[in-house]
Protein backbone atom coordinates (compact mmCIF):
# COMPACT_ATOMS: atom_id res chain seq x y z
CA UNK A 1 0.00 0.00 0.00
CA UNK A 2 3.33 2.21 0.89
CA UNK A 3 4.72 1.49 -2.03
CA UNK A 4 1.78 2.06 -4.58
CA UNK A 5 0.87 5.20 -2.75
CA UNK A 6 4.50 6.50 -3.68
CA UNK A 7 4.08 5.61 -7.15
CA UNK A 8 0.59 7.48 -7.23
CA UNK A 9 2.20 10.66 -5.76
CA UNK A 10 5.16 10.11 -8.77
CA UNK A 11 3.00 9.88 -10.87
CA UNK A 12 1.02 13.00 -9.95
CA UNK A 13 4.16 14.80 -9.53
CA UNK A 14 5.03 14.07 -13.44
CA UNK A 15 1.69 14.84 -14.62
CA UNK A 16 2.20 18.46 -12.54
CA UNK A 17 5.49 18.72 -14.31
CA UNK A 18 3.88 17.76 -17.37
CA UNK A 19 1.41 20.33 -17.51
CA UNK A 20 2.86 23.12 -16.44
CA UNK A 21 2.98 25.99 -18.69
CA UNK A 22 6.54 27.39 -17.60
CA UNK A 23 9.86 27.12 -18.65
CA UNK A 24 11.10 25.15 -15.83
CA UNK A 25 8.38 22.39 -17.48
CA UNK A 26 9.82 22.53 -21.00
CA UNK A 27 13.44 22.18 -19.25
CA UNK A 28 12.39 18.97 -17.33
CA UNK A 29 13.74 16.07 -18.25
CA UNK A 30 11.69 12.15 -17.45
CA UNK A 31 12.72 8.87 -17.12
CA UNK A 32 10.81 5.88 -16.26
CA UNK A 33 11.50 2.63 -15.22
CA UNK A 34 9.96 -0.94 -14.84
CA UNK A 35 10.77 -2.02 -11.80
CA UNK A 36 8.94 -5.60 -11.73
CA UNK A 37 11.01 -6.21 -15.22
CA UNK A 38 13.88 -5.59 -13.63
CA UNK A 39 13.34 -7.55 -10.67
CA UNK A 40 12.15 -10.36 -13.21
CA UNK A 41 15.15 -10.36 -14.95
CA UNK A 42 18.36 -8.30 -13.40
CA UNK A 43 20.89 -11.05 -12.10
CA UNK A 44 20.05 -9.73 -8.45
CA UNK A 45 16.17 -10.58 -8.81
CA UNK A 46 16.49 -14.06 -10.41
CA UNK A 47 19.09 -15.00 -7.85
CA UNK A 48 17.05 -14.10 -5.34
CA UNK A 49 13.93 -15.58 -6.90
CA UNK A 50 16.14 -18.93 -7.38
CA UNK A 51 16.92 -19.56 -3.77
CA UNK A 52 13.43 -18.96 -2.62
CA UNK A 53 12.46 -21.61 -5.17
CA UNK A 54 14.86 -23.75 -4.02
CA UNK A 55 13.52 -23.31 -0.39
CA UNK A 56 10.31 -23.81 -1.60
CA UNK A 57 11.10 -27.05 -3.27
CA UNK A 58 13.13 -28.35 -0.22
CA UNK A 59 10.25 -27.54 1.92
CA UNK A 60 7.48 -29.48 -0.17
CA UNK A 61 9.78 -32.61 -0.42
CA UNK A 62 9.49 -32.29 3.45
CA UNK A 63 6.32 -31.87 3.31
CA UNK A 64 5.92 -34.69 0.82
CA UNK A 65 7.46 -37.11 3.16
CA UNK A 66 5.66 -36.25 5.75
CA UNK A 67 2.24 -36.74 4.10
CA UNK A 68 3.93 -40.48 2.44
CA UNK A 69 4.41 -41.06 6.08
CA UNK A 70 0.54 -40.17 7.14
CA UNK A 71 -0.35 -42.99 4.76
CA UNK A 72 1.76 -45.68 5.64
CA UNK A 73 0.42 -45.04 8.82
CA UNK A 74 -3.05 -45.06 7.82
CA UNK A 75 -2.40 -48.16 5.71
CA UNK A 76 -1.41 -49.47 9.28
CA UNK A 77 -4.06 -48.12 10.87
CA UNK A 78 -6.61 -49.68 8.51
CA UNK A 79 -4.63 -53.25 8.20
CA UNK A 80 -4.71 -53.65 11.85
CA UNK A 81 -8.40 -52.54 11.76
CA UNK A 82 -9.45 -55.23 9.28
CA UNK A 83 -7.82 -57.80 11.34
CA UNK A 84 -9.21 -57.27 14.69
CA UNK A 85 -12.50 -57.15 12.69
CA UNK A 86 -12.07 -60.88 10.96
CA UNK A 87 -9.84 -62.40 13.43
CA UNK A 88 -10.82 -60.20 16.38
CA UNK A 89 -13.38 -63.73 17.36
CA UNK A 90 -11.47 -66.49 17.37
CA UNK A 91 -8.55 -64.99 19.28
CA UNK A 92 -7.77 -64.93 23.61
CA UNK A 93 -9.19 -62.12 25.32
CA UNK A 94 -5.26 -60.89 26.59
CA UNK A 95 -4.95 -60.66 22.19
CA UNK A 96 -7.87 -58.41 21.53
CA UNK A 97 -7.13 -55.89 24.03
CA UNK A 98 -3.90 -55.95 23.11
CA UNK A 99 -4.42 -55.40 19.26
CA UNK A 100 -7.33 -52.78 20.61
CA UNK A 101 -4.62 -51.09 22.54
CA UNK A 102 -2.35 -51.08 19.73
CA UNK A 103 -4.87 -49.38 17.00
CA UNK A 104 -5.82 -46.97 19.74
CA UNK A 105 -1.96 -45.96 20.44
CA UNK A 106 -1.74 -45.99 16.30
CA UNK A 107 -5.04 -43.78 15.71
CA UNK A 108 -3.65 -41.37 18.49
CA UNK A 109 0.48 -41.38 16.48
CA UNK A 110 -1.73 -40.98 13.23
CA UNK A 111 -3.90 -37.89 14.74
CA UNK A 112 -0.97 -35.89 16.22
CA UNK A 113 1.48 -36.50 12.97
CA UNK A 114 -1.61 -35.19 11.04
CA UNK A 115 -1.78 -32.03 13.51
CA UNK A 116 1.98 -31.77 13.36
CA UNK A 117 2.04 -31.88 9.99
CA UNK A 118 -0.72 -28.95 9.29
CA UNK A 119 1.39 -27.22 11.57
CA UNK A 120 4.60 -27.19 9.51
CA UNK A 121 2.53 -26.06 6.92
CA UNK A 122 0.99 -23.42 8.25
CA UNK A 123 4.47 -22.21 9.91
CA UNK A 124 6.25 -22.96 6.46
CA UNK A 125 4.03 -20.93 4.29
CA UNK A 126 4.51 -18.14 6.86
CA UNK A 127 8.41 -17.88 7.28
CA UNK A 128 8.23 -18.78 2.86
CA UNK A 129 6.08 -15.96 2.71
CA UNK A 130 8.14 -13.16 5.20
CA UNK A 131 11.40 -14.39 3.66
CA UNK A 132 9.61 -13.52 0.15
CA UNK A 133 8.85 -9.67 1.20
CA UNK A 134 12.35 -9.56 3.09
CA UNK A 135 14.11 -10.32 -0.71
CA UNK A 136 11.41 -8.01 -2.28
CA UNK A 137 12.25 -4.98 -0.23
CA UNK A 138 15.67 -5.71 -0.08
CA UNK A 139 15.58 -5.93 -3.86
CA UNK A 140 13.00 -2.97 -4.16
CA UNK A 141 15.69 -1.20 -1.70
CA UNK A 142 19.01 -1.83 -3.95
CA UNK A 143 16.67 -1.04 -7.25
CA UNK A 144 15.92 2.16 -6.29
CA UNK A 145 18.98 3.19 -5.04
CA UNK A 146 20.14 2.30 -8.84
CA UNK A 147 17.40 4.32 -10.26
CA UNK A 148 18.57 7.62 -7.79
CA UNK A 149 21.35 6.90 -9.02
CA UNK A 150 21.02 7.17 -12.66
CA UNK A 151 18.72 10.11 -12.11
CA UNK A 152 21.36 12.32 -10.35
CA UNK A 153 23.85 11.39 -13.07
CA UNK A 154 21.65 12.33 -15.91
CA UNK A 155 19.89 15.09 -14.06
CA UNK A 156 16.45 13.86 -14.37
CA UNK A 157 13.95 15.59 -12.75
CA UNK A 158 10.97 12.73 -12.17
CA UNK A 159 11.79 8.84 -12.88
CA UNK A 160 8.15 7.04 -12.92
CA UNK A 161 7.94 3.34 -12.41
CA UNK A 162 5.65 2.67 -15.73
CA UNK A 163 5.19 -1.27 -14.15
CA UNK A 164 2.98 0.04 -11.66
CA UNK A 165 -0.21 1.28 -13.99
CA UNK A 166 0.48 5.36 -13.93
CA UNK A 167 2.10 5.90 -17.35
CA UNK A 168 0.18 5.00 -20.34
CA UNK A 169 2.73 6.10 -22.66
CA UNK A 170 6.58 6.51 -22.56
CA UNK A 171 9.10 7.22 -25.32
CA UNK A 172 11.68 4.47 -25.94
CA UNK A 173 14.16 7.24 -25.39
CA UNK A 174 13.14 7.66 -21.81
CA UNK A 175 13.12 4.60 -20.90
CA UNK A 176 16.24 4.06 -18.48
CA UNK A 177 15.25 0.08 -17.12
CA UNK A 178 18.08 -1.72 -19.28
CA UNK A 179 20.43 0.85 -17.74
CA UNK A 180 18.92 0.03 -14.53
CA UNK A 181 18.91 -3.05 -15.26
CA UNK A 182 23.05 -3.16 -16.45
CA UNK A 183 23.83 -1.25 -13.38
CA UNK A 184 21.84 -3.26 -11.19
CA UNK A 185 24.05 -6.76 -12.23
CA UNK A 186 27.37 -5.01 -12.02
CA UNK A 187 26.39 -4.08 -7.89
CA UNK A 188 25.21 -7.35 -7.55
CA UNK A 189 28.69 -8.64 -8.72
Amino acid sequence: MRRSGFLILLSAAAFVLACAGGAEAADAKYGVVNVQRVLRTSKGGREASASLDAEKKKLESVIRKRRDDLTRLADKIRDLQSEIEQKGAIWREEERERKAFELRSERRDFAREQDDLKRLVRESQRDLQKRQRAALTKALKEVRGVVHEIGKKEGLDVIVDSGSGGVLFASPKVDLTERVIKLYDQKKK
